[in-house]
């Protein structure tokens, strides 16, 4: 069995074409790098060197067991880094969702249910979330819709399993004096043209304001304690929703005014890869009895 800093060195000989800058490559002396050269030969027991005036060149074995080397090593980095990847995966939940609310209302039970396990989430586009389903770059995500499957890199379809997991309702947080500030509810219309304040990370709710508000500017914060303070001292609109004022608390000096528009308010899915429905079997059960 060739040992894999042999391989190494064949490919930094290969790579830097002399002895001299292959060493200085891998802080080694040259010596040191001809004796592994010499133990390649006696590895392989044919000659992959031509020698000529003190130079060494790789001959037709040498390259071919230079470029069997590299695939080598590429593989054994793989074999590592996937290796790893499932370890941490074994150790780690990883949701992604495309709005921030479903996370922030679901945190708690996550933590509850995966209590010896690190729970991971993060905001992300609906494409990257099924791809990342597939791929096994997230255990579970949360959409605005059931999807039955999800397809990955190579396209292969996968299986999926979903169950509703949350809704929200989106909201006008606007200064007791605004003119709208006392209606039961309003529309999108209502408030098109007005500026808002609005935190960066809001997922597929960014996308939906803008479109049915296009005559609005959103004035970005990052994240919500930031957002918070900003809002306290100023005159402009800006959002909420149940979730976040079940979450976070109403805020002094405003006036919460749900949104009328049938798209202001979304159901939310969470879904796993079917192979993977009896390992979250104990979230779902969650899931089931909180709706």
């Amino acid at each position: 069995m060739i040992e894999t800093y042999l391989l190494e060195h064949l490919v930094a000989f290969k790579r830097h074409r002399t002895l001299s800058e292959a060493a200085k490559a891998l802080h080694l002396t040259q010596p040191t790098l001809t004796r592994s050269m010499g133990k390649l030969e006696d590895e392989f027991g044919v000659s992959l060197f031509i020698r000529e005036k003190k130079r060494l060149y790789l001959n037709e074995n040498g390259m071919l067991a230079a470029q069997y080397a590299e695939e080598i090593l590429s593989r054994q980095g793989d074999m590592l880094s996937q290796v790893r990847a499932l370890d941490r995966r074994s150790r780690t939940v990883t949701v992604g969702s495309c709005a921030p609310g479903p996370l922030m209302e679901l945190m708690p039970l996550l933590s509850s249910t995966f209590a010896h396990m690190t729970v991971s989430t993060e905001v992300a586009d609906i494409d990257s979330l099924t791809r990342g389903l597939a791929g096994g770059t997230y255990q579970m995500i949360i959409l605005d819709h059931p999807v039955e499957t999800c397809t990955t890199p190579d396209g292969a379809a996968k299986e999926c399993f979903c169950m509703k997991c949350s809704s929200e309702q989106l909201c006008a947080s606007l200064p007791y004096d605004h003119r709208l500030a006392h209606e039961t509810s309003i529309s999108f219309s209502d408030m098109d043209g007005e500026s808002f304040l609005m935190v960066s990370e809001v997922g597929i709710w960014g996308d939906l304001v803008r479109c049915k508000m296009p005559s609005s500017q959103f004035l970005l914060q990052e994240g919500t304690d930031s957002l918070r303070q900003v809002v306290a001292s100023s005159t402009l609109a800006s959002f909420a929703t149940d979730i976040t004022l079940r979450v976070l608390g109403s805020r002094i000096g405003r006036s919460v005014v749900p949104f009328s528009d049938e798209e202001a308010s979304m159901d939310f899915y969470c879904i796993c890869l079917a192979s993977e429905k009896a390992k979250y079997k104990t979230w779902y059960e969650s899931i089931s009895r909180r709706i």
